[in-house]
């Protein structure tokens, strides 16, 4: 059983999560531009923020993630925080990272709060729409298959459209850019994972001009 389940999470990281990296923060950086200093929020190994900063122009000295449970192994600067409230003043960094990070929290809004408050201009978001009964369950299978390695508590809760409007302006922005559907997966994967339930958003401060 265990020579199985570890040829299950090598084929998993080697035909989804390898890809998966490259496309995500191809997409963040794309919904952020050119950037000096970047922090990622739930960063997890911190490949997909190292990504995105070798894109987006920060230097080696300017990436920083943070994560409630720190892993033995990452790619970048990482601190562990308590999940809602950021150890850094406001406006510490250009550009705030949260990548299918909202949906385990809490208190998304809270959690998006504290990333508009430390940004000094951008939170770019990767994550779902939930577009009815059966994404919802897709989602769910999604999260429990892509969590199950670095054990990440998954709490299935996922955002229509409307509700991710609502949260964002509740946060204090406002959603300036957006990338959906976003192909993630590759096929025979994409045919359930589903591009249509993956996007990209610029978000900004509410009251900002859009760049």
């Amino acid at each position: 059983m265990q020579i199985l389940k570890r040829a299950l999470f090598s084929a998993h990281h080697h035909r989804v999560h390898v890809p998966r990296v490259e496309r995500v923060a191809r997409a963040l950086a794309a919904q952020i531009g050119r950037a000096s200093s970047l922090l990622d929020v739930g960063c997890g190994d911190g490949t997909v923020a190292r990504d995105i900063a070798a894109r987006v122009g920060v230097g080696a000295g300017r990436v920083a993630g943070v994560d409630v449970k720190v892993r033995p192994e990452v790619a970048i600067e990482v601190t562990a925080y308590d999940g809602e409230h950021l150890p850094f003043p406001a406006g510490a960094f250009e550009a705030v990272v949260i990548s299918d990070v909202l949906h385990h929290c809490h208190d998304p809004r809270a959690v998006l709060r504290e990333a508009l408050r430390v940004a000094g201009r951008v939170v770019a978001i990767k994550d779902h729409f939930r577009l009815g009964p059966v994404s919802e369950k897709i989602l769910l299978w999604m999260d429990i298959v892509g969590n199950a390695g670095p054990a990440v508590e998954v709490r299935g809760t996922y955002f229509s459209p409307r509700e991710w409007a609502e949260m964002v302006a509740g946060a204090g922005g406002r959603i300036t850019g957006i990338e959906w559907p976003l192909q993630i997966h590759d096929l025979p994967f994409r045919l359930v994972t589903q591009d249509r339930l993956q996007f990209a958003a610029r978000v900004e401060h509410a009251g900002k001009e859009g760049a």
